[in-house]
């Protein structure tokens, strides 16, 4: 036991501290003696050091009611910051609660100036009211977020006017969507990003004798605040790397410019970007590469994984019956030649994929014919479980990723090409080896029985869903259930396959959507774009994307996979990752609830159903490849290998919560990184636009303002109250009623506006918008 009197014959700060965040069980002062040992006439020398340590952020961290007994500590917590202002004063949010916001009021004690991503701890100010935004001042830094960003020239600015601007009094606003300066400006959002030091080569910055200030406006819009850097002549809107440098209290912020990246329209910028201000791995290690490779150059014949039994799994789950796939009455051997597995040949069903005409990895095929009970239905997935295994650094990095990102002409996928593009892709006329769900179902749709296996498939044709929907256009019969074929040539992809292939899958689809539930309607209205770029990587067009019966009908089978897979991972109790989407609590708040994954299943709302989950796509999202492991590892309980005992071998039921929480992120930043590029990309086009009035529809209000989407590009934009005149009553909490109000001034959802589009911003993907009527 230490000897001494009062504080000294305490441990130092960070022994109680790690004791203290070792436990969440609530501890007072003499809970804490004992633990450590310590005799109770030291009480009062603890709660001293307890007010010390809270001073200095060390007790931050601790789990919520840890300590009781002990009032009067400074309040102090972990914050994660969101936005810098113009000001300086930076935005944050609780990392264990999002929903609370905090503005600090100061930079750190060093005078080191706060950047989005940065970890802080921070002291709270007394609250002032209940429903205000707290306000506190950093203490302490305890992760720092890249000091490398991407930034575009500004026209020449004197920094010490921009200092005089953005040190006038602010005050903060209540709304966290009010954290802009523009009041008339309406902000594409881009989402919560930090910049990433992963960036692409670019040439070296220009040093030249003649250096001046020059003025950088950081493109993720989230940094608010302008920077200065001494550097040769640039022109506007060149974008550079720069990175921050110590801050001079009293001084503009400044920066270093690293490397010169090109200019803001340069093909390919508006994708680079949206990488640069999202944190996603974009290099492959060359662990996984080279595993890649070697088994890209593997025979299919050699791959196969031997297996202590001879027969597929039945899983029939409303008959005892035992019916092997047939294709015309054929029946099938249980085994392929040269696979001792538990593998079917599926070479001599005419399975199809049917993907975008830009697809370059295709997971999925399709096949169907019909019964005398209803349809007999094959849906067959790239068998990527069987050449990532888990623990490897394929699995590692396909785990970082967490899904393949679709960027308007790039795409990252999760694995590399070798296997996404090359081995595990269900190329046309190639053997490949596949997991397949073989399910029997009624004429209406009701499922009768179904199978998981693994097997062996050469894909009979690569349709596109265009193609299928114009032969559907041309061929009365196929719209029927009679067993025709749409009118073909020889040179097509339908020559290749049996004339009642397609019929018979309009047919089944048709079945399967009598089965399924009702999906809600959707209550946003709002529509997705898809932009056209020419050779140059210039967008060229923006148009509303299509929803063709042919999506319909590959969406069918899917959702039946899905909904088998998950099904049988629930009655195993395997360790699968579940698709859950929670209802929105009221009709308003319908597109704010998204849907994520969950180590046990729970409603979907969106399908309107009980158990779901992601099984189809396993070639670009890491939860697909985990349910292929777990299903593999229930149904074939003989398999020892590593791959057999999938996901169970490697993570505890709180690493598979830890697992779906990462998961759900990195889809939100493959969301927020693809929409980033989308707004970019708008903001390009609509430059020729400048000064004309275009269209927006509104997509809801708050108490801040109105949420808008452009109809020209289906950008979404958001256009504050303060910009929007007295008779819209945006600025009225008045109850009484307006006469004479113009058609515009109701601002329901779906309401259409005429907007002027003032200026451009495609470094940010913003856009300065007024209300027609409004312009000047």
């Amino acid at each position: 036991m230490p000897k001494g009197i009062g504080a000294s014959a305490l441990p130092g700060h960070e022994v109680i501290r790690q004791f203290l965040e070792a436990d969440s069980a609530p501890l007072g002062p003499t809970d804490i003696l004992r633990a450590l040992g310590l005799p109770a006439r030291l009480k009062a020398a603890l709660r001293a050091t307890l007010h010390d340590m809270a001073l200095a952020g060390d007790l931050a961290c601790l789990p919520a009611g840890r300590l009781k007994g002990v009032t009067g500590l400074p309040e102090t917590v972990r914050a994660k910051i969101t936005r810098l202002r113009p000001d300086g004063q930076a935005y944050a949010h609780l990392p264990d609660e999002p929903a609370i916001s905090l503005l600090l009021v100061s930079t750190l004690p060093d005078g080191t100036l706060l950047l989005p991503g940065d970890e802080v701890v921070a002291r709270l100010r007394p609250r002032l009211s209940l429903r205000g935004r707290r306000e506190g001042r950093p203490l302490r830094l305890l992760s720092a977020a890249p000091r490398l960003f991407p930034a575009t020239v500004q026209p020449d600015v004197s920094p010490e006017r921009e200092l005089s601007k953005s040190s006038l009094p602010s005050t903060p606003p209540t709304d966290a969507t009010a954290n802009d300066a523009s009041e008339n400006r309406i902000i594409l959002p881009e989402g919560n990003a930090k910049e990433d030091q992963s960036a692409p080569s670019a040439q070296p910055a220009e040093v030249g004798p003649a250096r001046h200030p020059i003025a950088l406006v950081p493109c993720d819009r989230r940094f608010g605040q302008v920077l200065y850097a001494d550097s040769g002549p640039l022109s506007p809107e060149t974008v550079v790397l720069a990175e921050l440098v110590p801050h001079q209290p009293g001084k503009p912020p400044k920066a270093a410019i690293r490397t010169v990246l090109g200019s803001v329209d340069a093909p390919g910028m508006a994708a680079r970007l949206a990488l640069l201000t999202h944190p996603m791995p974009t290099v492959f290690s060359p662990e996984a590469e080279a595993e890649a490779r070697h088994l890209a150059t593997l025979p299919i014949d050699a791959e196969a994984l031997p297996l202590d039994t001879d027969t597929d799994t039945d899983t029939d789950t409303d008959t005892d019956t035992d019916t092997d796939i047939t294709s015309s009455g054929r029946a099938l051997p249980c085994k392929s030649s040269g696979h001792p597995v538990l593998r079917r040949d599926l070479r001599t069903i005419p399975l199809v994929t049917i993907d975008e005409a830009t697809a370059e990895d295709f997971d999925d095929a399709i096949w169907a014919e019909r019964t005398t009970d209803g349809f007999h239905l094959l849906i067959a997935i790239a068998d990527v479980a069987h050449y990532v295994r888990p623990g490897s650094a394929l699995d590692q990095d396909a785990r970082n990723r967490g899904n393949s990102v679709y960027l308007p002409g790039q795409v990252v996928p999760m694995l590399p090409l070798a296997l996404s593009a090359g081995v595990c892709s269900l190329k046309p006329g190639e053997d490949r080896l596949c997991v397949y769900i073989d399910l029997h179902i009624t004429a209406d749709g009701q499922r009768i029985s179904g199978r998981f296996g693994r097997g062996l498939m050469r894909s009979a044709a690569r349709l596109t869903y265009q193609a299928v929907q114009e032969a559907l256009e041309s061929s009365p019969q196929c719209q029927s259930e009679a067993p025709e074929t749409p009118a073909s040539k020889p040179d097509t992809p339908w020559a290749a396959l049996p004339p009642d292939l397609l019929p018979t899958l309009i047919a089944a689809a048709h079945a399967l959507q009598q089965a399924q539930p009702p999906h809600p309607a959707d209550r946003t209205g709002e529509e997705e774009f898809v932009v056209t770029l020419d050779a140059s990587g210039q967008p060229t067009a923006f148009t509303p994307r299509q929803r063709l019966p042919a999506h319909d009908l590959v969406a069918s089978f899917m959702i039946a996979a899905n909904r088998f897979a998950a099904e049988e991972l629930d009655r195993h109790t395997a360790p699968g990752l579940f698709r859950v989407h929670p209802a929105a609590p009221s009709p308003t708040q319908q597109g704010r609830q998204m849907a994520r994954y969950a180590p046990r299943p729970a409603w979907h709302d969106g399908l309107q159903l009980a158990c779901y989950t992601h099984f189809t796509s396993p070639i670009r999202r890491y939860a697909d490849l985990v349910n292929h492991r777990a299903l593999l590892a229930t149904l074939m309980p003989s398999d020892r290998t590593m791959e057999g005992r999938g996901e169970s071998a490697t993570l505890s039921p709180s690493a598979m919560h830890a697992l779906a929480g990462h998961l759900h992120l990195a889809e939100r930043r493959a969301s927020s990184a693809t929409q980033a590029c989308y707004n970019r990309l708008a903001a390009l086009f609509l430059r020729p636009f400048i000064g004309q009035t275009l269209r927006a529809c509104v997509t809801g209000t708050t108490r801040t303002g109105v949420a808008v989407t452009l109809t020209k590009t289906g950008t979404p934009s958001f256009l504050f109250s303060s910009a929007l005149p007295d008779e819209l009553r945006m600025n009225d909490d008045s109850p009484a009623p307006r006469t004479n109000l113009n058609p515009e001034a109701t601002l329901q959802v779906g309401t259409v506006l005429s907007v002027v589009l003032i200026s451009t911003n495609p470094a940010q993907g913003t856009l300065d918008l007024a209300l027609a009527r409004n312009a000047r």
